[in-house]
């Protein structure tokens, strides 16, 4: 469980300008989805769980997407970078909006992996050690693209180089910065007033203000995360399946620790809005998407596909069904190869068995469309029974059309029922039966069938060799 945490004296400053031109993409970088979620709401989430004064969002490319995706949270205010001149430029625009507070905490919108934990550890030791900037710091096994964290010979940090300006013994070093700072507020906007753009790139880099504070004899630290993958930012497609990656397996491993259990979690994808009760099981090869919802005992898969759906308890999900906006029953059985769309409503103990469509339609307790049906725009009674092969014919080319079944129906295989039409309770529909009109309750219904002969001299034609 995450501490109760409050920063009151704290402003947070969120850089989410870039383009990403490696991304290859019309979309800003920040808003490419990390387990169907986008990499900036990760982000969001996590720093306003510090609970801080506000927090400042730099865009800058396709500004008015992020903020039409973000919208307008009442502690968040907005900061428009028109040029894309470097970190230190980018945190220098919020000069005007971050006022009255002790210290800036400066994140990164692409680095939806950051925790919360590891945020308030570099807050709390950069106050504890009354520094004016304090680096958070990795070593991870790669350290290609990072700037390295430069010490002098009494291990004190002197400098931050990026890689494109480091020299090839500065390169060997495995300590990097993470990007993320806490600083003084009454030092950071005078240092960046220092800041340069004498690099490879022409930019004015935000980790130049390390020297610049050495210099001015203030305190700078570092604080070292336990955990470098928290800090690997996104800048193309490949990085994005890294970092999905990563957060599929924590995402896993939270609900494997919270009662459920996942086989070969490897081959499972779990969306980050999905919720899953106790004793469920996720079999090899199951999708589950958007804002699915789990009840407790549920068995789902192998290789069944959930998005937007609902689950009571103790629902069996047999292989490769896929279940899309559909609500499902308790104790309810869907499968294999089913197929509910949305507005499918399955109340208690319904069977959907193999090859069976459900569209739009309530399927009330104890029914049973077991067999390579199509049922749709329909409301369907309890303890009904329906045969293979049937389907409600719902759409007339123009307009959809309702179906409306009474209570223990026993619908006959081969059955097509013409909409709208009504069937009454407890009625018997014979199998092959094409029904244009309301059905009586009770009794045998049956349709005309064209009569049966035999054409004895008919041979079946040969296939030319």
């Amino acid at each position: 469980m995450v501490q109760q945490l409050h920063y009151p004296d704290l402003q947070v400053c969120v850089l989410a300008a870039g383009k990403g031109k490696r991304m290859h993409s019309s979309k800003p970088k920040v808003l490419h989805p990390v387990l169907g979620r986008a990499m900036i709401d990760y982000l969001l989430h996590t720093v306003e769980t510090l609970r801080p004064k506000s927090i400042a969002v730099v865009t800058g490319h396709a500004s008015e997407m992020v903020q039409e995706h973000v919208g307008q949270p009442k502690n968040l205010e907005w900061v428009i970078q028109d040029k894309q001149l470097g970190t230190g430029h980018a945190v220098n625009q919020c000069e005007d909006v971050i006022r009255d507070v002790r210290d800036v905490l400066i994140v990164c919108g692409d680095t939806p992996l950051l925790r919360t934990e590891t945020l308030s550890k570099l807050i709390d030791e950069h106050r504890s050690r009354d520094a004016v900037v304090t680096v958070l710091t990795a070593e991870p096994e790669d350290p290609h693209g990072y700037g390295r964290i430069i010490r002098d010979e009494n291990g004190r940090v002197s400098a931050i180089v990026e890689e494109k300006d480091a020299d090839e013994r500065q390169r060997s070093l495995s300590e990097v910065s993470s990007g993320i700072y806490c600083v003084r507020h009454e030092a950071l906007f005078d240092l960046l007033h220092k800041v340069g753009n004498s690099n490879a790139q022409g930019e004015y880099y935000l980790p130049d203000i390390v020297p610049l504070a050495l210099q001015d004899g203030k305190t700078v630290e570092t604080v070292a995360m336990q955990d470098a993958s928290e800090m690997f930012g996104v800048n193309n497609r490949v990085q994005l399946a890294e970092v999905e990656s990563l957060m599929q397996q924590r995402v896993i491993h939270d609900w494997q620790m919270n009662g459920v259990t996942i086989e070969k979690p490897e081959s499972v994808r779990i969306e980050a809005g999905v919720s899953i009760g106790i004793d469920t099981v996720i079999q090899a090869g199951c999708y589950l998407i958007g804002s699915t919802r789990i009840g407790d005992e549920c068995r789902i898969g192998p290789n069944a596909v959930l998005v937007d759906a609902r689950l009571d308890d103790r629902v069996n999900v047999f292989a490769f069904s896929h279940i899309h906006g559909a609500n499902v029953g308790s104790e309810a059985k869907v499968g294999p190869f089913a197929r509910l769309r949305p507005g499918a409503e399955l109340d208690e103990e319904v069977h959907i068995g193999n090859f069976v469509e459900i569209k739009n339609s309530v399927i009330s307790r104890g029914s049973k469309i077991n067999h390579l049906s199509y049922v749709g725009d329909t409301e369907m009674g309890s303890g009904c029974n329906i045969g293979a092969g049937t389907i409600t014919c719902n759409y007339d080319g123009a307009n959809k059309h309702k179906t409306t079944i009474g209570d223990r129906v026993f619908v006959g295989s081969d059955t097509k029922l013409i909409a709208p039409v009504d069937v009454g309770s407890d009625s018997t529909i014979g199998a092959g039966s094409i029904i244009t009109k309301s059905v009586k309750e009770g009794g045998l219904t049956l349709s005309a069938r064209p009569v049966q002969r035999h054409v004895a001299d008919w041979q079946r034609p040969k296939k030319k060799i």
